[in-house]
């Protein structure tokens, strides 16, 4: 669908899929949606506005897009692993999830929205393992702290959030270990993740 739906253009929607049949399976299902814009096969991630990827075995950080993307997975335990690679996924779905919930990522994702499958969100733990919840809460993010982890959840890399908040990278990194301690989060997937089960990031 390549026409202005309420005055506004296409979205541009990549897929990406080692195998054929899945590639083929999610463009059918993604260009039936209004609003939508299917990248070419052979055109750069840049040209897209999001990227679906389906994760298999074959599937690595290196060839992730560095864009907006919603990642297609197997399940609650391979979100969890992401962290070990330093991904922070803008959205995170499991493989059966329809057409109309994977377009509705696409759009979330879009407007810059954490997404996650409902089964992933119920098995993220309050508290890290080990952390007693007597423990009080931690104090309130500032609001310069709430930027950091908003470009965070979009899966920046601190030099990026430095550009963009013209601040030093060193900075970035103070204000991300902060973050990290006030959520009481090992690593920056988990902060996130914490962020929107506490209401910091919008669903």
């Amino acid at each position: 669908m390549s026409q202005l739906q309420n005055g506004r253009a296409p979205l541009r929607v990549a897929v990406r899929a080692t195998y054929p049949s899945v590639r083929a399976g999610l463009r059918a299902m993604l260009g039936a949606e209004l609003g939508f814009s299917l990248v070419d096969e052979g055109s750069s991630d840049d040209d897209a506005d999001v990227t679906v990827v389906d994760l298999d075995e074959g599937s690595n950080d290196e060839t992730w897009p560095a864009g907006p993307a919603v990642l297609l997975g197997g399940s609650p335990a391979e979100f969890a692993g992401l962290s070990d690679t330093g991904v922070v996924p803008r959205a995170y779905l499991l493989k059966e999830s329809t057409g109309a919930e994977i377009a509705a990522a696409v759009r979330a994702v879009a407007l810059g929205l954490v997404v996650l499958d409902p089964a992933v969100a119920a098995r993220l733990p309050r508290f890290p393992v080990g952390v007693s919840e007597a423990i009080p809460e931690p104090g309130p993010l500032t609001n310069r702290e709430l930027d950091v982890l908003r470009l965070v959840a979009q899966g920046l890399p601190n030099k990026a959030i430095a550009l963009q908040l013209g601040i030093s990278e060193h900075t970035v990194k103070f204000h991300v270990g902060t973050v990290l301690g006030k959520l009481n989060a090992a690593s920056r997937t988990e902060a996130v993740a914490l962020a929107v089960r506490a209401g910091l990031l919008p669903l």
